[in-house]
């Protein structure tokens, strides 16, 4: 009997405006009809007309429009009709639902809300439309809507997408920088880009960013060129040929791009102009005569006319000066150069008073109070900009001619920064007070938009006009990018990630084209963004794991959820993101909100609320539509939630606590109510059947079939203890006398059969031989599939038979526990060692769904599926005389768990899918049922299937003869014979395979969950790979979630003609996956074998001739060289004259700088003590011998403590002058009887040596004295 939800809950029996559903979100209204300022939801496409009035039939909306004008404040300038109108709409709108809630019943009604909607702010929505926003706002199903419900609903809905809209923006930087090794030693002063300009007949219209190089200056006068991508090209130094002991400090650089010249300047007051024609780096002019050090440089050219160009400066004292060329073509910039490698020296002040021809200079003196920071020139205004770190003149804009009056802009403390945007004619400007200010460069009073954000002072801003983003650097390296639309920080880099040293960012170089930044302290980085194009990307929907994702009937959209606790909704049609909501159950940690990760999710019984459970053992119920969280409980215990069940205005949640607990939708804990626990284990998964079925299964394979109503459990199933199911009477798991009968005598045959093959040998037993053959892997399992699909019962056979070889990873670990190995080596391993691990570790079951258009009371009809590990899929009768009728392995590779199936509503499909990625799909309108398809309906099925599935062809099926059955008893997949299902579920009987319709691979990584969408025939599948994909009956790809696709038709199973194929799966996939993905089309192998048939085979054909031709000019050659190397008349002594080859030319010495370089900072480590050496006593008394034989022989030793390049060079020096001394001091024949004398003393212990007299004796007689000393005291 259905039960009665209570009064005091009952939504229905109670005033609306006392819902508890929305007390935490209510956001309360003014009384004020025009004080409410809501964002439109369509807003009209015009102004207050005499058409928009008369579609207000009210007569209180004039009233209306005159409290609008009233009480809002709008000038002129601030006037806007839409949003005028808006408030208008808005404010009817709220009194139509005062009025209803001012009634009986409060709130609208569908028809109601349909008519006060189409009456104001939905004048262009459908029907249609309009019921699908009511169904949205009405979240808790009560039929009715007020105010408060229908602002929350648009205020979270709004709220959710912005943030949404926040999240899924492109950051413009990577989070990493790319270092770049270079030669500079010290402070870079400016990374500029030298683009790479030539004289065209079109000229261009500006600067070409994908051509050219950048170039970078230090302050100790290295100049290097790089490439786009960094790479070093040269390197020079500025001031090498100088004879002076300092040389002066480079200050700046700019780049002459239009006569491709760089110009330097330096502490010296000058600026040195350098030529780079043909990859030189000569001098070219020296303009002196400067008065103060310059601190800053700009140039410009007029790309369309490269003989008009302005070079910019200004120095320590506030002046600033501007030179402009008409002519810099022709000649150079201050004329022409005499030699090729000398310089002009050129004087400002006679380029000021005009006398060079085509260069006039002009000085603006004084306009800052400070040095100034930097300065620019904008074509467009024609004038000139400067700041200064001065609050009086902060920034400053002249024109070049003086013809206009000048504009100062005061900022407190300065500005150190600026940069131009002509496409939106505003200055940016950073400075001291840590703010990014937006001017209008007419309007110097007060800036137009303020940027926050830093906490340093900001050195360098530029404007990226090409996304209106604005980039700001200051001195800590804090990175930001700011969005000059909405005003607000699209990405920042923190200091700590800008890794350059302990320096400031001295200098920075924006590429617009790339969209790389270089960042230059004493060291240089890169930031760079990669473009790719889309088809090299492969599309995710999420950045974690996908857990879970579900079909939504009443809205058409795909709600999914990943690890990282975000809930995204998907619309089917177009693929895009409807809604996101991040952190939908979190923990805070320290003052930080850590996500929890959800572990199951599911509709209530309208689809008009999600409900999610997490690891923590929380349970959230949302309108998935705006992200509002309606509901909030939390289990006991804290463990995980692995199974959800809505219906009937109660909410079963099951997991880790091996309990069901029912809570009342909208109740609170006092209502919780708590099941017996049946389970001895975890509960991984539940399911619910109409009317009062639910069924959970557990990590030891119990699936436990309850009464919602009652809470009393059923039966149980068991697979590994039995095909019957178990009752609360009858606890153990029994067979039927038929089937105890049936495997008793099946035992005995085996028995026989053993004993026969024993006896017979070898030879003869073929089917022992092919087993074998399996278990040691020679490749005879083609053999063996084909002797099993010959005959159902010897497959049954083999997977019965205790003496089955099994294979499994743990069972070398287990098996001494449950048998007594063999001393045979070719002893198989136990069948019941095999059963006990699976049963131990194999036996979860991961996903249970119904079959709710069978007959459940039928006992020869399944009405139960259940799939887990090992990935067996099996068929439960819920009869309590059916139990386990079927059973199959649905993974494609031995091994493989399936963690997810599901079937169409009318079941005649099922999916599965495995934890490689594969997906299969099998017809089951003849599997484990009672009731078969006759002769013509099993041929009609045959043709449908074959016109929509294409897999059908490719396995080989014969689309005129359909089989007499759709159930198989041929294995799936290939080696499953050694890993049978366990003994107790009766293998002989219920092992059999449906007919598989489709197969193949849809994701790289495992598959979690699949949908089957029955409106337009698709399947839905989501994977680890963070990808959730669509896909279409026969196997075709539509796409991936995040990417739009057009609409489709329903049904539709041909979208297009050309297939698409995932990036990944064109990697991995295999031939079979391709042919299904491509709809067994191979349009690149016609154009290839068109290509080869054009050209390749023309260009063989070529080939061999001019191989031919080869080989023949080669044999003449060789048959010349032959002659000429041979003579008739002189025989084997004639030898040909050979001309003498010049020697190749040496490569040319690298020449180095001899200044010593000098090191801004330089990393060190800390010297660590060398501990010296200290000879033993054993080599003192070699050294001493050694000594005393080259005493007696007259040889003097080297002195090691003289360097050798020293003896080198003495003897060089004393080589001609000085006669080498003779080898010996005394005349040979008095040494050698001295040394036979000593020889013959020296083995005498008792010897004297007082008898000799000569100066070599008595040097050995000291050197042996030492010797005999050493030796004593050692």
């Amino acid at each position: 009997m259905e039960s009665v939800l209570p009064p005091e809950l009952n939504p229905a029996l109670k005033r609306r405006r006392e819902s508890r559903y929305y007390r935490n979100s209510i956001v309360p209204h003014s009384n004020s009809k025009s004080g409410l300022k809501l964002p439109r939801i369509q807003s009209p496409k015009g102004s207050l007309s005499q058409k928009f009035e008369q579609r207000l039939s009210d007569a209180s909306t004039h009233s209306d429009l005159e409290k609008v004008k009233k009480n809002s404040k709008h000038n002129k300038e601030d006037f806007n009709p839409d949003k005028i109108a808006a408030e208008i709409k808005y404010a009817r709108l709220q009194e139509i639902f005062e009025k209803a809630d001012s009634d009986q019943e409060p709130g609208l009604e569908p028809h109601e809300f349909r008519r006060a909607i189409k009456k104001t702010v939905g004048v262009n929505l459908t029907e249609e439309e309009i019921e699908t926003l009511f169904m949205k706002v009405d979240a808790n199903c009560d039929g009715v809507v007020d105010w408060e419900e229908y602002v929350t609903y648009n205020l979270m809905e709004y709220q959710e997408k912005n943030q949404m809209i926040e999240m899924m923006r492109e950051k413009p930087f990577p989070v990493e920088t790319r270092d770049v090794p270079s030669r500079h030693r010290d402070v870079i002063v400016r990374i500029a880009f030298l683009p790479s300009i030539q004289k065209r007949a079109v000229p261009q219209a500006s600067i070409d960013y994908s051509n050219g190089r950048y170039v970078s200056l230090s302050k100790e006068g290295i100049l290097i060129f790089w490439t786009l991508k960094m790479k070093r090209i040269r390197s020079f130094n500025t001031h090498s040929g100088m004879d002076r002991a300092t040389q002066p400090w480079l200050t700046d650089m700019v780049c002459m791009y239009n006569v491709n010249m760089i110009a330097v300047t330096s502490t010296d007051r000058d600026i040195i102009i350098f030529d780079l024609q043909a990859n030189k780096f000569i001098k070219r002019y020296h303009i002196v005569g400067v008065e103060n050090c310059i601190t800053t440089m700009y140039f410009w050219a007029n790309t369309r006319d490269l003989n008009y160009a302005v070079l910019l400066w200004g120095d320590t004292a506030g002046n600033t000066f501007a030179v402009k060329f008409d002519s810099s073509l022709r000649g150079g910039p201050f004329g022409a150069v005499a030699g090729k490698d000398l310089y002009k020296k050129v004087s400002l002040p006679e380029v000021i008073r005009g006398f060079f021809i085509g260069a006039r200079a002009y000085k603006f003196s004084r306009v800052h109070d400070d040095w100034v920071s930097q300065i620019g020139y904008i074509p467009e205004l024609d004038c000139v900009v400067s700041c200064c770190q001065s609050t009086n003149n902060s920034l400053y804009l002249e024109d070049i001619e003086k013809k206009k009056i000048s504009t100062v802009f005061k900022v407190y403390k300065g500005i150190l920064s600026f940069d131009y945007c002509p496409q939106n004619n505003i200055i940016v400007t950073g400075g001291m007070d840590y703010l990014v200010r937006v001017w209008n460069p007419y309007v110097n009073s007060k800036a137009i938009v303020i940027l926050k954000g830093h906490s340093k002072p900001i050195t360098h801003v530029i404007i990226n006009s090409s996304k209106n983003q604005i980039i700001s650097i200051d001195k800590g390296k804090s990175i930001r990018v700011y969005d000059m639309k909405d005003q607000t920080c699209v990405q920042q880099l923190s200091g700590r990630v800008v890794k350059l040293g302990p320096f400031p960012i001295s200098t920075i170089c924006f590429n617009p084209e790339t969209q790389t930044m270089l960042l230059g302290t004493n060291q240089i980085a890169m930031l760079e963004k990669h473009f790719e194009e889309e088809n090299r990307i492969e599309v995710t929907s999420h950045n974690k794991p996908v857990f879970a994702a579900l079909y939504n009937k009443t809205f058409r959209f795909i709600v999914s959820a990943c690890h990282e606790s975000v809930v995204s909704v998907w619309d089917v049609r177009t693929g895009e993101k409807v809604m996101q909501f991040i952190n939908a159950h979190k923990c805070t940690e320290r003052g930080v909100d850590i996500p929890i990760e959800i572990s199951a999710i599911t509709f209530d019984g309208p689809e008009r609320r999600l409900i999610t459970g997490a690891r923590d053992g929380s349970v959230k119920v949302w309108n998935f539509n705006n992200g509002a969280c309606l509901q909030t409980f939390n289990i006991p215990g804290g463990l995980d939630v692995t199974g959800l069940v809505s219906t009937r205005h109660r909410i079963y949640v099951t997991g880790w606590s091996r309990t069901v607990h029912v809570y009342i939708d909208g109740g609170g804990e006092e209502h919780r109510k708590e099941w017996k626990a049946k389970h001895n284990e975890d509960i991984i998964c539940m399911s619910y059947m109409g009317p009062n079925i639910i069924a959970t299964g557990s990590y030891d394979g119990d699936i436990v079939i309850w009464s919602r109503d009652t809470g009393q459990a059923y039966c149980t199933l068991n697979a590994f203890k039995g095909t019957k199911p178990s009752t609360e009477n009858n606890k153990r798991f029994k067979f039927t006398k038929d089937e105890e009968e049936e495997l008793r005598t099946f035992s005995m045959i085996e028995e026989d059969a053993a004993s026969s093959e024993d006896a017979a040998g070898k030879q003869k037993s073929s089917k022992r031989s092919s087993i074998k053959g399996i278990r040691v892997g020679v490749g005879l399992l083609s053999k063996v599939r084909e002797n099993n699909s010959q005959s159902g019962g010897r497959l049954s056979k083999q997977f019965c038979r205790t003496e089955t070889p099994c294979e499994h990873p743990l069972l070398p670990l287990f098996d001494e526990k449950f048998y007594t190995p063999t001393p045979c080596a070719e002893q198989p391993n136990s069948r019941v060692g095999y059963d006990e691990i699976c049963k131990s570790y194999e036996a979860a079951v991961e996903k249970i769904i119904f079959l709710e258009r069978r007959d459940n009371a039928d006992k020869e009809t399944a009405a139960l599926l259940s799939s887990g590990a090992e990935g067996w899929v099996r068929a439960w009768s819920l009869h309590h005389e059916g139990g386990l009728l079927g059973q199959f392995n649905a993974s494609h590779k031995v091994g493989e768990g399936v963690h997810a199936i599901t079937t169409d509503v009318d079941n005649k499909f099922l999916v599965t899918v495995d934890t490689i990625g594969y997906l299969k799909i099998w017809d089951i309108t003849e599997y484990c049922i009672k009731q078969k398809h006759t002769r013509s309906q099993r041929a009609a099925r045959w043709k449908e299937l074959f016109e929509t599935f294409i897999f059908m062809t490719i396995d080989g099926h014969n689309p005129r003869e359909p089989p007499s059955s759709f159930t198989t008893k041929e294995p799936r997949p290939d080696g499953i014979l050694n890993r049978p299902p366990p003994l107790n579920s009766n293998p002989r009987r219920t092992v059999q395979w449906p007919l598989l319709v489709n197969s193949f691979k849809v994701h790289t990584k495992v598959v979690n969950s699949v949908v089957f969408i029955d409106e337009f025939q698709l399947i839905c599948t989501c994977s680890a790979d963070c990808s959730i994909r669509l896909w279409t009956l026969g196997g075709q790809y539509i796409g991936t979630f995040g990417e739009r696709w057009g609409p489709f038709k329903v049904p539709q199973q041909k979208l297009e003609e050309e297939t698409r194929v995932p990036r990944d799966l064109k990697r991995t996939g295999s031939a079979r996956t391709l042919k299904v993905l491509n709809q067994c089309k191979t349009p690149r192998w016609k154009t290839l074998l068109a290509k080869m048939r054009k050209v390749g085979i023309p260009r063989v054909e070529t080939h061999v001739e001019e191989q031919a031709v080869h080989e023949e000019v080669q044999f003449q050659d060789d048959l010349m060289e032959k002659k000429l190397n041979s003579s008739a008349i002189l025989g084997k002594s004639y030898k040909r004259k050979i001309r003498h080859k010049v020697p190749p030319s040496l490569p040319k010495i690298i020449e180095t700088l001899a200044s010593v370089a000098v090191f801004h900072s330089l990393p060190f480590v800390e010297l660590s003590p060398v501990d010296q050496y200290t000879p033993s006593d054993d080599m003192k008394i070699r050294k001493y011998g050694a000594n005393v034989r080259d005493r007696i022989r007259g040889v003097k030793r080297k002195d090691n403590t003289v360097p050798a390049l020293a003896m080198v060079v003495n003897k060089i020096t004393t080589s001609g002058n000085k006669v080498p001394p003779p080898r010996f001091n005394v005349k040979p024949s008095r040494v050698k009887k001295l040394y036979q004398h000593m020889q013959g003393k020296m083995s005498d212990p008792n010897a004297d040596f007082t008898a000799i007299n000569s100066p070599v004796a008595s040097e050995v007689k000291l050197d042996l004295s030492k010797t005999s000393l050493d030796s004593g005291s050692s």
